[in-house]
């Protein structure tokens, strides 16, 4: 995807389903169940390829 993050669930094709989010220390995203209910990984700093694979569920 082009442009400034979003936040919000999000498709990722190596990843699966991703919440990207703000922190205080900057973007994040974190790895997510199927159905989106529970986090399967710590969050970890958003760089521009997470997002630009990312399509919007």
């Amino acid at each position: 995807m082009d442009g400034p993050f979003k936040e919000g669930f999000y498709n990722h094709p190596n990843l699966g389903v991703i919440r990207i989010f703000q922190t205080d220390e900057g973007w994040a995203y974190q790895c997510y169940t199927q159905s989106g209910q529970k986090a399967v990984s710590r969050e970890r700093a958003l760089d521009t390829w997470t997002w630009a694979l990312s399509e919007p569920r």
